[in-house]
């Protein structure tokens, strides 16, 4: 009973957010990598002649993982540059598909991801697999705060084909970490997905979410993902500001409505790790400095130049924030006084040694009254 509860609060609130044309769902209490290998379990059977999943490279571990766990390999595809994005290489996905054809299991695309990364075109994906009778998997993990997202999921299932897209609980319903919501625009996809599953296990993600879906109730529930729209425009307004301040610039990856990317050309390369462990220590958990190198990162077989980027190509380093449902103003007048300071004090230490990340210092230091508030 909870759990059939739980299947049908979880398929209204993808209709109240905007999924309309779901037909069914289910709360499964696994990962979101662990569910994406379920999917791809349970159609096994349907294409018995299956080796690989075409794969569009997010540096992700878990999406990766999820496929040798299914029993398949993975044919790793890379995205292309378009400005400041990192895009689907639509062109390169068709011809693997024509290639191999039943050989291939699915497509997985992703739609929640780190600037510069963009969303991957799964309107285009969905007609290519559409065409050639190929399932096509969305990783959808956070995916739902996103307006975009929404519109493109809702997109690609008129034009083409969806059988199934994965989010995680935690990352969107606020609740304890441990469960995953499958979502199909076809009831029969879900069953298939279902049926897949082996044994019985715990119901505190069911649980979990139909306490919180009732205690929220409908305006609650909507409360969190209107606010994030707000405070994703407000975060990304003062980025902006901060990059101009100290000589920096922020990607233009307009279909990313949740992470965003600010250059670090002021500090040498050699020293961006360093400033991301000074942000750490300074308790902002939530930002990440990606630089840029030529080592290797081997993850389940498969050698990655450049891992964390998202792509091979070298770039002069960047630093990621994004803007989750939960933060509040607070949080983030707090996170850009602390980015502030912090980057002021790292420049002054290594203004020494570098006239350029010298410069950079000093326009900080006369910039002291940098209006955390309007800018």
């Amino acid at each position: 009973m909870l759990a059939c509860l739980s299947n049908e609060f979880a398929k209204h609130a993808l209709h109240l957010l905007g999924l309309h044309a779901v037909k069914s769902c289910i709360v499964v209490p696994l990962c979101t990598g662990m569910s994406l290998s379920l999917c791809m379990t349970s159609w096994r059977r349907r294409r018995p002649k299956a080796k690989y999943v075409i794969w569009l490279r997010i540096d992700q571990k878990s999406s990766l993982k999820s496929i040798y766990h299914a029993g398949f390999e993975p044919i790793i595809v890379e995205p292309i540059r378009d400005h400041d994005a990192l895009i689907t290489n639509v062109e390169s996905v068709n011809r693997i598909v024509e290639q191999r054809g039943e050989e291939i299991l699915c497509v997985m695309t992703t739609t929640s991801c780190f600037a510069p990364r963009s969303p991957d075109n799964i309107e285009a994906i969905s007609a290519i697999c559409a065409a050639h009778d190929v399932p096509h998997l969305v990783n959808n993990a956070y995916g739902l705060q996103s307006e975009e997202t929404i519109r493109k999921i809702e997109a690609a299932h008129e034009c083409g084909r969806v059988d199934a897209v994965v989010q995680s609980l935690d990352k969107n319903f606020q609740v304890p970490v441990g469960g995953a919501l499958i979502a199909a625009f076809k009831q029969s996809h879900i069953q298939a997905i279902a049926q897949a599953y082996p044994g019985r296990a715990s119901s505190i993600p069911s649980r979990d979410l139909v306490l919180t879906l009732l205690y929220q109730g409908q305006s609650g529930f909507l409360e969190p993902f209107n606010k994030q729209k707000q405070m994703f425009l407000k975060m990304r307004r003062k980025l902006n500001s901060f990059a101009e301040n100290i000589g920096e610039c922020v990607y233009d990856v307009p279909e990313n409505e949740i992470s965003l990317a600010m250059t670090l050309s002021t500090i040498p390369p050699t020293k961006q790790s360093l400033f991301g462990s000074v942000l750490f220590a300074r308790g902002i958990t939530g930002a990440r400095v990606v630089p840029s190198n030529q080592s290797k990162t081997t993850i389940e077989g498969c050698e990655f130049i450049n891992f964390g980027s998202h792509t091979a190509e070298q770039h002069g380093g960047y630093l990621n924030v994004a803007c989750s449902i939960g933060m509040t103003e607070h949080e983030l007048e707090e996170f850009f006084t602390r980015l502030a300071s912090s980057y002021a004090k790292f420049v002054r230490q290594m203004a020494k040694g570098d006239e350029r990340v010298g410069s950079s210092a000093r326009r900080i230091q006369i910039n002291e009254s940098f209006d955390m508030e309007n800018d």
